[in-house]
């Protein structure tokens, strides 16, 4: 098996100006596919503050993993931060219909309703959930990744990645019955 030039560290350390650049320009493409995957909209933001977090880091890289995991795992850490901001910041407004989100000809208004009651369950719920349980569960559904490429992406066994999208499952669904109950 054949490593990548990229993924080799001793092409960026030690670190200097340089091979700081040579990072940048090497990985910006696929820290830009992370932020943009998480729907993010000012991408430039998030990716200045990955490569302020990842070149800080670097020297402190041990190898345990491929650089690319790595730097996809600092990705979605700040995209999740970036996202958690932006939402504890925003004003609360009247939801806006989607285009996803018309109703269907068919549908009744109580319909649509539940539900929009049903997805607004859902996304309270996940954000009840462990990062860890979150990001398996995003990469699994939203955007739909195999079991295989999740395993590749995470540097996981596929096991693994069967058990925690499992137990993420299982935690999300105690979430929403209680909160039914409640």
């Amino acid at each position: 098996m054949t490593i990548e030039p990229r993924e080799q560290i001793n092409r960026y350390l030690p670190l200097t100006p340089e091979r700081a650049e040579r990072f940048v320009e090497e990985w910006e493409g696929f820290v830009l596919s992370c932020v943009h995957r998480m729907r993010i909209i000012d991408a430039e933001d998030v990716l200045y503050r990955v490569f302020y977090r990842a070149l800080n880091a670097l020297p402190d890289f041990r190898g345990d993993s491929k650089i690319s995991t790595w730097l996809y795992r600092i990705s979605w850490r700040e995209g999740l931060r970036y996202i958690w901001k932006q939402n504890r910041t925003a004003q609360r407004e009247a939801p806006i219909l989607e285009a996803d989100d018309q109703p269907d000809p068919g549908e009744s208004v109580l319909e649509v309703l539940e539900r929009r009651e049903t997805a607004e369950q859902v996304r309270w719920a996940l954000s009840k959930l462990p990062a860890k349980d979150r990001e398996i569960l995003a990469l699994r559904y939203l955007e739909e990744l195999k079991t295989t490429e999740l395993a590749q992406r995470l540097d996981i066994p596929t096991g693994t990645v069967k058990a925690r999208i499992h137990r993420a499952l299982a935690r999300l669904k105690v979430l929403l019955e209680r909160n039914h109950d409640e």
